[in-house]
């Protein structure tokens, strides 16, 4: 066996040759394996729908936050080609991801929009487009809903200014956000500070935990703080502000959702006004403008 051996070995050199050049091409492949071919979802954009009970279907959500079977694959800005090594039947689950407070280093699902989940079957190199629609979940608490449309609206006192700053209702087609009226305050350096507050007071905002957030349509040319008035008990007069975030000026409308749970939680207030300030600011002293404007509308007051 030993003799045959050998006369293998040198005598059938080609075999040989053919034999060490498949183990470097197996080697190869160890070494640089041949990448698997991804399946994509492509997702450009979102929709919200609405009912007539949960007003405008306005909304801001920049991010899609991805599982698939159960494995969070991770957060997606829009619009978003995702590859997926993922193939077959796959059972897809979205949630809304928005910017909490309007700060781009604090992403969050919005608890109120109810995840979207659905199955679908990735094939390698098909790119599946998918437009997402949202509802927000049906145990969602509207405590109120101010679209500005008429002057019955509920921000109505004034806490801090003059009656100068108080809310009036913006006709004009450059001071409308949809509907037929938007919030209008004016401001001027005799009247550069106005806190308003709605004329009710919430006592159920912590019933069910502390998730609670403010949706607001703005347009401004100065910053605004929005945030609550909290009451110890029912006879409390005044309250104490509780202002924590807030939006810098913006000459195009647009959608901030304010969380408001470091509010309603840590305080552990018996009820809340929600309120805003809006200023016009100083510089070495002196007034950066002569005067300005602050719309609003859509202003939702949402929790569980």
């Amino acid at each position: 066996m030993k003799i045959k051996y050998k006369k293998m070995k040198f005598k059938n050199t080609l075999f040989l040759t053919f034999f060490a050049l498949g183990i470097f091409f197996t080697s190869c492949d160890i070494i640089n394996p041949e990448e698997e071919v991804p399946a994509y979802l492509y997702i450009e954009s979102i929709d919200l729908e609405t009912s007539t009970e949960e007003g405008s279907n306005s909304h801001n959500v920049p991010d899609i936050w991805l599982t698939i079977d159960g494995d969070f694959l991770g957060v997606y800005t829009l619009p978003a080609l995702i590859p997926l090594l993922e193939k077959g039947e796959r059972n897809i689950f979205l949630q809304a991801g928005i910017k909490d407070n309007g700060i781009k280093g604090t992403p969050e699902i919005y608890p109120f929009y109810k995840p979207i989940e659905f199955s679908l079957n990735l094939k390698a190199n098909v790119i599946d487009t998918l437009r997402p629609v949202w509802n927000y979940r049906e145990e969602t608490i509207f405590s109120f809903i101010e679209s500005f449309e008429n002057e019955e609206h509920i921000f109505k006192e004034l806490r801090i200014g003059e009656e100068a700053g108080s809310i009036t209702l913006s006709s004009s087609a450059e001071g409308i956000f949809e509907g037929n009226h938007s919030a209008l305050i004016t401001l001027d350096t005799s009247n550069a500070v106005v806190e308003i507050g709605t004329l009710t007071r919430y006592f159920d905002l912590n019933n069910n935990g502390p998730v609670a957030y403010l949706e607001v349509n703005y347009k401004s040319d100065v910053p605004v703080f929005f945030g609550l008035v909290g009451y110890e008990n029912l006879g409390s007069v005044g309250g104490v502000g509780l202002f924590d975030a807030g939006f810098v000026e913006s000459a195009t409308w647009k959608k901030i959702y304010f969380n408001l749970e470091q509010a309603v939680f840590l305080d552990q207030y018996e009820s809340f006004q929600v309120a805003f300030q809006a200023f016009i600011p100083q510089e070495d002293g002196k007034y950066t403008l002569n005067s300005a404007r602050v719309l609003l509308d859509n202003i939702k007051l949402v929790h569980f």
